[in-house]
């Protein structure tokens, strides 16, 4: 066992120390549900950032599965690993979307409001970038990128212990690596 987790902390370092090779997110401006605007790749902070997206309505329970380990394990107890949660909101019609915005800002705790930033432009750029598949439109798409936005690690399938510990093994190796 110790050996399969040093041979994967290597990939892991080896991955992560070749930052030419990694794609890069694109842009993306939007307002946190506490009111602040983010703007990203410029606002990613700490040695490591993870991105949960969600590009439907029906993918918050995939986002939800994701996000609660990631706060938890990873960007509460460490200040170099960070997270936003990023819904698109860019298929919903205009007048509506700040009444989603409104249901959304009432189920989400106060103390996560900064880290949810719904995004309503951009998203077929975001899908490019995060190989979205037609067959998994309600799955969360996870990507963790360094400082300057380039994608360390990516999954979109369903939230598991397994693919969790690879994603916090980057997550740390990448902070650490800052």
């Amino acid at each position: 066992m110790n050996q399969t987790r040093s041979a994967l902390l290597i990939s892991a370092v080896l991955l992560l120390s070749v930052p030419a090779l990694a794609a890069t997110i694109p842009a993306a401006n939007g307002t946190a549900l506490d009111g602040h605007s983010v703007a990203l790749p410029r606002d990613l902070s700490g040695g490591a950032t993870v991105l949960i997206l969600g590009f439907t309505q029906h993918s918050q329970d995939a986002t939800t599965a994701w996000e609660k380990p990631v706060r938890a394990s990873l960007a509460g107890p460490r200040p170099d690993i960070a997270f936003y949660d990023m819904p698109f909101l860019q298929d919903a019609p205009s007048l509506v979307r700040p009444l989603i915005v409104r249901a959304i800002r009432k189920q989400v705790p106060d103390a996560l409001q900064p880290r949810f930033v719904p995004l309503t432009s951009g998203e077929a750029a975001w899908k490019q970038t995060v190989g979205y598949s037609k067959d998994a439109p309600d799955a969360a798409y996870v990507l963790l990128v360094d400082r300057s936005g380039n994608i360390r690690w990516q999954t979109h399938e369903p939230y598991s212990q397994a693919r969790f510990d690879e994603l916090a093994l980057a997550a740390r190796s990448l902070a650490a690596a800052k």
